[in-house]
């Protein structure tokens, strides 16, 4: 470790990370649960797409993908602007991240994404929560605004696929539950 002050994206990453935390905590009671979960998120969701932009075992496709989702990140102005806004601008921006992760996720990237995700919570499950409140976090009409956006570049939003996600996500807990719970045969086998 070095007491270098980060640079390029990485320097980005840090003052992010202060803004998102001194808003939450000037804003933090009077933010929704939702929002000030998912503004939490931000950082992580942001460093997850530049490890994987500068992972050159990451399929190129994918990498292009990524890409374009990191370049939304930072322009200052955008659909919900954090120039305005302050990091509650960055709401349409994890939006955007995570359609591009969902989208990639099911394929080739699954693995690489794992392997360079930093938050406490499990990937599939952050993607799926954001995918679910994306709708309420932006409002409609910019979420259909978004959603335009994303179209247009090849991105679909599909509400089914977070429906199918959340299923799996269930489906993945009940079996840990399952397996967790000590096995007590009748018989005393």
């Amino acid at each position: 470790m070095t007491d270098n002050p980060s640079t390029g994206l990485l320097s980005f990453y840090d003052h992010l990370r202060r803004r998102v935390l001194r808003t939450v905590e000037r804003r933090g009671g009077r933010l929704p649960e939702d929002a000030v979960r998912m503004l939490l998120i931000v950082p992580d969701v942001f460093i997850l797409l530049v490890r994987l932009a500068l992972d050159k075992d990451v399929p190129k496709p994918a990498r292009v993908l990524v890409g374009g989702a990191l370049a939304y990140f930072i322009m200052p102005f955008d659909l919900f602007p954090e120039a305005i806004l302050g990091p509650i601008g960055y709401m349409d921006d994890l939006v955007l991240a995570t359609a591009v992760l969902a989208q990639a996720f099911g394929g080739e990237l699954e693995p690489y994404a794992r392997k360079h995700w930093s938050g406490s919570e499990d990937l599939r499950v952050v993607l799926r929560d954001i995918s679910e409140s994306a709708h309420s976090l932006l409002g409609h009409k910019l979420y259909e605004k978004l959603k335009k956006l994303m179209r247009r570049r090849g991105i679909e939003v599909d509400d089914a696929r977070a429906l199918e996600a959340q299923r799996t996500v269930q489906t993945v807990q009940t079996v840990q539950i399952i397996e967790e719970e000590p096995y007590d045969d009748e018989f005393g086998a």
